[in-house]
């Protein structure tokens, strides 16, 4: 990419990227849709668990380590759904070959994104707990590395490097598409389900899931693109160089 002209790179304004993203969504609609529902859907049927079992967790502590082993598999299964959303951004934007749901289950890096995802949250946590407007910048800033980690194959930390290098010069950008949605994604999708919170568990359940679905698949969508398209803009010339074959020998 390079050597690319300009005015051949991808688009990187609020409108271009939210209409690209919904592009993928309508193409890849059941394979997004059934991986969303299926992922929010686990979430969704664990906080109906705590919300039913809180006390009586109290009274049989041996509830604990289901609801803990349950709680990680939802992990697995948000950390899957964003490699998944990565993969498929890569093949509609940059071209690369389709890969089967049982490849992508494979392939996936899951501790290098679940570790990506940790630090993270635990870097905008302490940021925001000392001052507010450090904790967003930290997150906007950083909030690239997951899709860093996928699409170009990156270590954690070198994730995180190439997180800056995408966001900068594209702050306000990214904060709009990005940190904005995730700050608000978790409030719309509670705003919801507490629309039926006096309903039966499983009326509960269903809103959570549906909710949370169509929040989240559309959040992580628009993350991703904005991700794929500023790499694109901002090629790594030592990674071109190894896949290209004229690294330096070791």
């Amino acid at each position: 990419m390079a050597g690319t002209d300009v005015n051949e790179l991808p688009g990187v304004g609020v409108r271009t990227v939210l209409g690209a993203a919904l592009r993928v969504y309508r193409h890849r609609f059941v394979l997004v849709a059934g991986s969303a529902l299926v992922v929010f859907g686990i979430s969704a049927g664990i906080d109906v668990l705590f919300d039913v079992l809180g006390d009586a967790v109290d009274d049989s502590p041996g509830l604990l380590a289901p609801l803990l082993v349950i709680a990680g598999v939802a992990t697995f299964g948000t950390t899957f759904f964003a490699g998944l959303l990565d993969r498929i951004v890569g093949e509609e934007e940059r071209g690369h070959p389709r890969r089967s749901l049982r490849e992508v289950l494979r392939t996936l890096p899951y501790w290098r994104l679940i570790g990506a995802d940790v630090l993270l949250s635990l870097g905008a946590v302490v940021t925001l707990l000392l001052l507010v407007v450090p904790g967003l910048i930290f997150y906007t800033f950083f909030s690239l590395v997951g899709p860093a980690v996928v699409m170009e194959d990156r270590g954690v930390f070198d994730g995180f490097r190439r997180s800056v290098r995408l966001v900068r010069g594209h702050f306000w950008l990214t904060f709009v598409l990005v940190t904005l949605p995730i700050l608000f994604e978790e409030d719309v999708v509670h705003g919801v389900v507490a629309l039926v919170h006096d309903a039966s568990p499983f009326l509960v359940f269903v809103v959570n899931a549906l909710a949370g679905a169509a929040v989240g698949s559309v959040v992580a969508l628009v993350e991703v693109m904005l991700a794929s398209r500023l790499a694109m803009r901002k090629p790594d010339p030592a990674q071109a160089a190894v896949r290209s074959g004229h690294a330096a020998p070791d």
